[in-house]
């Protein structure tokens, strides 16, 4: 377990795979369907939960026995760079500077691993996240399919 500012980081168990899938439902859906043209249904979630569940690392976010969130990323290697899949915190508890101290969590594990760069995608239709990235040190690579490529160089 990593206590990050009043947050409990967890290894991901069972019980966590239902109330994942509904808060990446209830963030995410709109965004798949206008961006990809995918309909969120159950074939989606099986190809969503094995995708997530056989790559990287993933870790739930608890506000004392309470889950608000999780993270998703995986190092690569070959690029010295981890990759953030995902972020996704319950609209409840967005706003609050959470998300911020994930990201924080995230970058400072990759320091202490000597990983170069931190990457992810962002919709180009999420203005607020695009700005609390570059905000965070993030800059934009290139653009592709309503998707922004961000990278930000840690050493």
């Amino acid at each position: 377990m990593e206590n990050i500012e009043g947050l409990q980081l967890l290894d991901i168990t069972d019980e966590d795979l239902a109330p994942i899938i509904k808060i990446t439902k209830e963030n995410m859906a709109q965004i798949i369907k206008e961006v990809w043209e995918l309909d969120w249904n159950k074939g989606f979630e099986e190809r969503y939960m094995k995708c997530m569940l056989s790559s990287g690392v993933v870790k739930t976010a608890y506000n004392e026995d309470e889950f608000i969130g999780y993270c998703w990323f995986c190092e690569r290697d070959d690029e010295n760079e981890v990759f953030i899949n995902s972020i996704q915190l319950r609209k409840d508890y967005q706003g609050r500077g959470l998300g911020l101290r994930i990201l924080r969590w995230i970058e400072h594990n990759a320091v202490n691993r000597k990983v170069q760069y931190l990457s992810l995608a962002v919709q180009e239709s999420n203005p607020k996240a695009i700005g609390i990235y570059l905000r965070f040190g993030f800059r934009e690579v290139f653009r592709e399919n309503g998707s922004i490529l961000m990278r930000k160089k840690l050493f």
